[in-house]
């Protein structure tokens, strides 16, 4: 028995490995590191946003690239649009504006102002106002995560109680409906210096405006972190996306600012979009299937390989015919010597048919 141990661990070691490079590798390759991406599934990812929309039963499509915008139905679409390092390019900020005037709904999160150009281009009132907002009395955590306790009767927040922000800023709506706001406590930091200043006044700040453009409609949240996966954890954060999702059949999280998705996500990103690469891969897998059914007896080999019928085949071809004998008798006491006989006869058999075929 012991000898039997012997021979077979390094193989188990191999297998155990190769089985765990194999799921490293796939995971690797499905999932991502950057912020705000949505193949992110750490606390600053926003992968939960693809589960929320699961949940509310729509559609869900990743834009990696702003011309997805173009090609998705406006009306009955919201897109999430969270602002990163880079503003959008013209280009980018035409298709977009097309597709909120054609009908859609779009979720603007910026806190820096990067897409204040973007709302002026498409007419949109709301302005991003940059500066840190801080909330001595109503936050969690710290001041510098704001809770938001005014909220509007609109049907995307009459389920939020609060909306919380995490290092975000106030909105300048210019005439734009308020949805949600802060407490009057709160103040816009405008030195930076993590604290209340005489220069600087507390009041109620808008932090969320919704407002109609064309046929569409745009939502600024004045805060890009506060859709991430932590950040859905605040009840009235959740409660906004599950009543947005819900009010829509299709979920457009635009991933077009993103530099580094993960190789499987953009493969099968590629594989949905296009008639070419599904013919391909199809073809492919046809080819498969041809290719090892010409191979006879493949199943059963690998059957006799890693089945249990062929555990006495893994065994060192080196063993003599008494080593087996023993390994038999330490393996399986309760069979009898004829059968530890015929099971050792067929062994040697097989290999020695082995042998000849090499």
């Amino acid at each position: 028995m012991q000898l039997l141990r012997n021979r077979s661990y390094p193989r188990l070691v191999l297998y155990a490995l190769v089985i765990a490079l194999g799921i490293g590798l796939i995971v690797g390759a499905s999932t991502s590191g950057a912020a705000f991406g949505t193949y992110t599934h750490s606390w600053e990812g926003t992968s939960e946003l693809r589960s929320e929309a699961h949940t509310a039963g729509a559609e869900t499509i990743v834009a990696t690239d702003t011309t997805q915008y173009e090609d998705t139905q406006a009306e009955g679409t919201v897109g999430i649009a969270i602002a990163t390092d880079e503003p959008y390019d013209p280009e980018d900020r035409e298709r977009i504006t097309d597709f909120v005037r054609r009908g859609g709904t779009l979720v603007i999160a910026d806190d820096i102002g990067h897409t204040n150009q973007l709302l002026q281009e498409m007419g949109a009132s709301t302005r991003i106002e940059g500066e840190p907002l801080r909330d001595e009395r109503e936050y969690y955590r710290s001041p510098a995560l704001p809770i938001a306790t005014q909220t509007a009767d609109h049907p995307y927040v009459s389920d939020s109680e609060s909306f919380t922000l995490n290092y975000g800023t106030a909105l300048a709506p210019n005439g734009a409906d308020v949805l949600i706001q802060s407490s009057e406590y709160a103040y816009l930091d405008t030195n930076r210096n993590q604290q209340f200043d005489g220069d600087e006044s507390l009041g109620a700040r808008p932090v969320m405006t919704t407002e109609e453009i064309g046929e569409g409609q745009v939502v600024v949240i004045s805060d890009s972190s506060s859709l991430i996966n932590v950040m859905l954890e605040r009840p009235g954060n959740r409660a906004f996306v599950e009543q947005l999702f819900a009010a829509h059949d299709r979920v457009l999280i635009d991933q077009s600012q993103a530099t580094d998705l993960p190789a499987l996500a953009l493969a099968m990103l590629a594989l949905r979009d296009s008639a070419v690469l599904q013919l391909l891969f199809v073809t492919g897998l046809i080819g498969a299937v041809a290719v090892l059914d010409q191979q006879p007896g493949w199943l059963q080999r690998l059957r006799d390989r890693f089945g249990r019928s062929g555990e006495v085949e893994r065994l060192d071809v080196e063993l003599q015919p008494t080593d087996l004998r023993a390994i038999l008798e330490a393996q399986h006491p309760e069979w009898d010597a004829n059968r530890r006989e015929r099971v050792m006869k067929v062994v040697m058999n097989r290999r020695k048919k082995g042998d000849d075929d090499d």
